[in-house]
């Protein structure tokens, strides 16, 4: 296949299978929403058979690789983990395990576990995290196509000249953005920080993209918007996603950002892209993304993506299991989420929603400094369909949690602490609630969402 063929073809692939609902038995959903229902129509018992075996893996090899290295360097890869880390995948991947098999059913302690509100919620044939191990399964194999054959380059250096207005960082800082928005939010930031790094960013403008552009990936929002319910309605969904953090990334480019100023890692100096002499915008951007498609090899794309999906299924959804499993048997139990995050409750009240739809709301809100996927898990069996879309599309804004982006983004050099995190979470937290606000009662308006 030829470079131009292979950007086409494999782009608008890409762009149909993740962005084009289409109607199948009635029903109106993206791709991955039809095979996410097939599988769990025709395999379920099959595909929880595969996820208990997978489950077992994690649990014995990460105590193995506790005290174990091998000389396979993507096996320590996937394997070794940080104490804490290690400790969640362990924890998650044995409540897995006892929620699908029952284990200590007359034991006391279980029914903590074992209830369908907290681990039952979870795992098992109607478990959240079976949706999540097909879709990230069949999305993660699928990703290359919108990541690695020249789209992302294409429109990264077509809309550059706008984004150097609009959001006052370099243009070629879309190719980033676009890269968090069609991949993972983690890798927009870990390649954000090699780029500050390298002289391409200064502090300032390496703290906008990284606090503005790195959102979870559209593999993730999939899963999220299929558990939701809003798998007719992807596009929508993360249209609004987009629509909401791009206006907040125009506003925090316009923030004095006082402990971020406009230096240069080690005296790096600045780099500069330029369209070379004799070409155009479009043609640089064109001919760019034909380089990009002609340098990728598609059996290397697929061994890498394979490995995407080992990763995801070792490192991502144990701990998903873990930490939602304490936090829903926290909110079950106590009081902690709704005491933290009562104001909420009046607010939303004031923006028409229901006594108890606010108080399912409210929690959900502040739920995903946790971790992304815990305001899903509290607010999917709400009655109103404006309600989980909400919170649904907030979860994505508010763009920092602690299990993962939260941990990367103190970890990098651009200088940011726990409480710089912290801060992110709360600001775009409250500046995400009246936009949400507006584009879910025009929604509701052209009776795309009920309340």
């Amino acid at each position: 296949m030829t470079s131009k063929l292979k950007f086409i073809v494999l782009s608008v692939l890409g762009f149909v299978f993740f962005l084009v609902p289409f109607e199948i038995k009635g029903e109106s959903k993206i791709i991955i929403s039809h095979i996410v229902d097939f599988i769990t129509t025709h395999f379920l018992d099959s595909f929880l058979f595969f996820t208990s075996i997978v489950s077992w893996v994690v649990l014995v090899a990460t105590i193995i690789f506790i005290f174990y290295s091998s000389n396979n360097k993507f096996l320590n890869a996937v394997f070794k983990a940080s104490p804490l880390n290690a400790g969640l995948r362990i924890v998650g991947s044995f409540l897995y395990l006892m929620v699908f098999y029952g284990w200590f059913e007359t034991a006391a302690f279980s029914s903590v576990i074992l209830n369908p509100d907290t681990g039952g919620l979870m795992a098992g044939e109607s478990g959240l995290l079976t949706t999540l191990y097909i879709t990230f399964f069949v999305g993660l194999l699928a990703l290359p196509l919108l990541t690695h054959f020249g789209i992302v380059e294409f429109i990264g250096i077509l809309i550059g000249p706008v984004v150097e207005k609009v959001f006052k960082v370099p243009g070629y800082s879309m190719i980033d953005a676009i890269a968090s928005f069609v991949g993972d939010g983690t890798i927009g930031i870990l390649v954000t920080d090699n780029q500050y790094q390298r002289g391409y960013y200064n502090k300032r403008e390496a703290y906008v993209i990284a606090t503005s552009f790195s959102i979870v990936g559209i593999a993730f929002a999939a899963a999220v918007a299929e558990e939701l319910g809003f798998g007719s309605i992807f596009p929508i969904f993360y249209g609004s996603i987009v629509v909401v953090t791009l206006i907040l990334a125009f506003i925090t480019s316009r923030l004095p950002l006082k402990k971020f100023p406009p230096t240069y890692y080690k005296g790096k100096e600045p780099k500069n892209a330029e369209i070379p002499e004799g070409k155009n915008l479009f043609g640089h951007a064109y001919d760019s993304a034909i380089t990009q498609a002609g340098q990728t090899r598609i059996g290397d794309v697929a061994k890498e993506a394979f490995k995407n999906v080992v990763n995801i299924y070792v490192s991502f959804i144990p701990v998903i299991m873990a930490v939602g499993t304490l936090s829903l048997i926290i909110a079950e139990y106590t009081s902690f989420f709704d005491i933290i995050s009562a104001p909420l409750v009046y607010i939303y009240g004031l923006f028409g929603y229901s006594r108890e739809v606010a108080t399912t709301m409210a929690p959900a809100s502040v739920a995903g400094f946790a971790d992304m996927y815990l305001p899903a898990l509290f607010i999917t069996e709400s009655p109103s369909e404006a309600s989980r879309f909400f919170v649904g599309v907030l979860a994505f804004t508010q763009l920092v949690f602690m299990s993962e982006t939260g941990m990367i983004l103190v970890k990098t050099k651009i200088g940011m602490n726990f409480w710089d995190v912290a801060k992110v979470f709360l600001y775009r937290t409250l500046l995400s609630i009246p936009i949400l606000v507006v584009i879910t009662n025009v929604l509701a308006a052209f009776n795309v969402l009920s309340f």
